[in-house]
């Protein structure tokens, strides 16, 4: 597939313009009152132009300082640049988003009914393998490596939730069946795809998606640490190897570029303008969220967040107001969402 990405953007100041101080006094503050070790924000709008900022340590054991190139796990923000690679599949025409899955996989035990479209919107019913206690079973052996297929044998022991297109349910299912049908079709493995179409082209320089080869998948910056949140305490959960998110959740990547990626996501820089439209009619999902093809509606910011063990994102861009807003954090309570949200509200008041 050639390219036709680009790479406009505002390049980021380490330090927030001095009319700023507030917000980030503030921010730290919030960062505090929530108990987050170390998080990373960046913020561009087109009245204050835009910078990133660190907070907090990146590990509490040595108390070493978060730094604004700091890579992190970024979760489900995967699911929007597995999306892309689909969607640009699509537009090279080698399916269509309204396939049945089963006739371009047909040794998986998918719903004869599940759709390409179904699976990147939510709405295939499919089972989820990500089950509470699979989770919490990753800390009991952060070494092992998953591969798609034994995801899916988790997956399909359970039965079908619902009638594909029926309602809305967040599935990871869903985009280990895209990863598989990225690879089926095009030939090529989709980390490699990810780099020479998406993150190669829009200089994206510190993000990637690590192969599913055992040591390769870990996290690729071990100065930042990342922890899971047990009752009151902080375990760490950074030696988890990500390969049993594979493309539902293992990229790793800076505050930077994310901010560069959402604002192509949402601008439409990644394929036409025929399937972004498709890509933003979103469906109602949960509370003031949407959700459309690997990206949700974040009550007007579009986007992605992610939220694995030891790690929390939120990638957003306001198309109205063309202010972007991304957060990582090396928590994983939802801590990037509740900073984003407190970004958000406190913009206009520091404008």
């Amino acid at each position: 597939m050639e390219s036709t990405l680009g790479a406009n953007h505002i390049e980021p100041k380490d330090v927030p313009p001095a009319e700023q101080s507030a917000l980030v006094a503030e921010l730290d503050a919030e960062r505090r009152r929530l108990s987050i070790p170390g998080a990373v924000v960046h913020v561009s709008t087109p009245e204050q132009g835009s910078w990133t900022k660190a907070f907090g340590v990146s590990d509490v054991q040595t108390n070493a300082p978060m730094t604004t190139d700091s890579r992190m796990r970024v979760g489900s923000v995967t699911k929007a640049i597995v999306a892309t690679i689909v969607l640009r599949l699509i537009e090279a025409g080698e399916f269509h988003l309204d396939d049945a899955v089963h006739t371009l996989l047909p040794e998986l035990p998918v719903n004869q009914a599940v759709t390409v479209r179904q699976l990147l919107n939510m709405t295939s019913g499919l089972p989820d393998y990500t089950s509470e206690e699979f989770v919490e079973g990753l800390l009991g052996a952060p070494s092992r490596v998953w591969l798609p297929g034994e995801l899916l044998e988790i997956a399909f022991k359970d039965q079908q939730h619902f009638e594909p297109g029926t309602a809305w349910e967040y599935c990871n299912t869903n985009y280990i069946i895209l990863g598989l049908l990225i690879e089926r079709i095009s030939g090529s493995r989709v980390e490699d795809i990810a780099q020479s179409t998406i993150f190669d082209p829009l200089g994206m320089q510190d993000t990637a998606l690590p192969p599913i080869t055992g040591n390769a998948s870990a996290l690729r910056d071990l100065r930042v640490r990342g922890y899971h949140r047990r009752n009151e305490e902080l375990v760490d959960a950074t030696d988890i190897d990500s390969s049993w998110a594979w493309t539902a959740g293992n990229a790793v990547s800076t505050a930077h570029d994310l901010g560069i990626f959402v604002g192509a996501l949402v601008r439409g820089d990644l394929h036409g303008e025929i399937l972004q439209r498709e890509r933003m009619r979103a469906l109602p999902a949960i509370d003031t969220v949407s959700y459309g093809l690997g990206i949700a509606n974040f009550d007007g910011m579009w986007g992605h967040n992610g939220e694995l063990p030891g790690f929390q994102s939120f990638a957003g861009h306001d198309p109205s107001t063309d202010t972007a807003v991304v957060v990582l954090s090396n928590v994983d309570d939802m801590s990037a969402d509740r900073l984003a949200a407190f970004v958000r509200s406190r913009l206009h008041t520091h404008e």
